[in-house]
């Protein structure tokens, strides 16, 4: 007998899943909020290169001009930035009982789970990713300093922004920056007094995954599987977890998928053959290639404070 996959469903069954599993997936899915978003073409290797190139300097006396002289010809100067794809992949397996006896009609919900845990990781890659950008600890502290007190608050947002724009990171194109915070160090961005509502947004934008507000030209986002490091408070041998927060420009960095091979959900439907002899179980699975990459880490702030109390 022929393996079932969705891509033999009926349309009406194919699209049902594929609804459901992309939905918790991109619900998950907030780390890739503002980057490059790209697909490698087949046959090129799995290797992505890109030039990060150096802005003119912009000195007004190296572009003096003499009349009737053409400007003086500048060298411009790039580093290779280099990504390699990988393959990532689950599956899990559904018993032919528990489909017939499951009040879970059509595996909806453990094809959502499935969903979920692909948004899952690759929202960990690009947010592993995130983490080679500048780091900053809150009020100016570093590693050995921080302390409980150091909590994320909209005047370390300020200065972060400032840092930003001295580095010249473009902004995107409503002007604003995009940060994605932890649920542990988010409160106190809340209460600040300039904080903007994303449901009270007086513009018409499209909103990003998991966006809360505005504050201090940052776009919010809430990133709920933040990582986090330990710090040290004063001298003391006490640590502090400190909960990575990401404030970046627009071209920071980019996400990256494979032609042909895009993250994606497919089923085995209690198909007979020499792995399952009898039919008893269904296989749900996602795959596919990607990876993520800092392109120029100055655009980009990975902002280290202690939770809110």
């Amino acid at each position: 007998m022929a393996t079932i996959t969705t891509s033999t469903l009926s349309n009406e069954v194919k699209t049902y899943y594929d609804k459901v599993f992309l939905k918790r997936a991109e619900y998950e899915l907030i780390c890739k909020e503002g980057g490059q978003m790209r697909t490698h073409s087949q046959n090129e290797g799995k290797t992505i290169w890109f030039n990060r190139y150096t802005p003119l300097s912009s000195t007004p006396a190296n572009c003096a001009l003499s009349e009737g002289e053409s400007p003086a010809v500048c060298s411009i100067t790039a580093a290779n930035v280099s990504a390699v794809l990988a393959e990532y992949g689950a599956t899990i397996k559904i018993s032919k009982f528990l489909t017939l006896t499951s009040i879970d009609k059509n595996n909806a919900e453990k094809i959502a789970v499935v969903g979920q845990h692909m948004g899952e990781v690759m929202n960990e890659i690009v947010r592993n990713e995130l983490d080679n950008s500048t780091a900053r600890y809150g009020n100016g502290s570093n590693v050995s300093t921080v302390a409980t007190s150091d909590t994320l608050t909209g005047a370390e947002l300020r200065r972060v922004v400032q840092l930003l724009e001295v580095a010249k990171a473009p902004t995107y194109e409503d002007s604003t920056f995009i940060g994605k915070f932890a649920p542990q160090t988010k409160t106190s961005l809340l209460l600040d007094s300039t904080w903007l509502n994303a449901k009270t947004y007086s513009d018409v934008r499209k909103l990003y995954n998991g966006e809360m507000g505005e504050l201090y030209q940052v776009r919010c986002l809430l990133n709920k599987n933040p990582n986090s490091s330990s710090g040290a408070i004063g001298t003391s041998a006490s640590g502090v977890t400190v909960y990575h927060n990401y404030i970046h420009g627009a071209e920071a960095f980019g996400c990256f998928d494979l032609e042909g091979d895009k993250p994606k959900l497919d089923i085995v439907t209690n198909s007979v053959d020499s792995g399952n002899p009898a039919g008893r179980f269904s296989l749900a699975s996602w795959s596919g290639s990607y990876v993520a990459k800092m392109l120029n880490s100055t655009w980009s702030y990975v902002l280290k404070t202690p939770g809110a109390a």
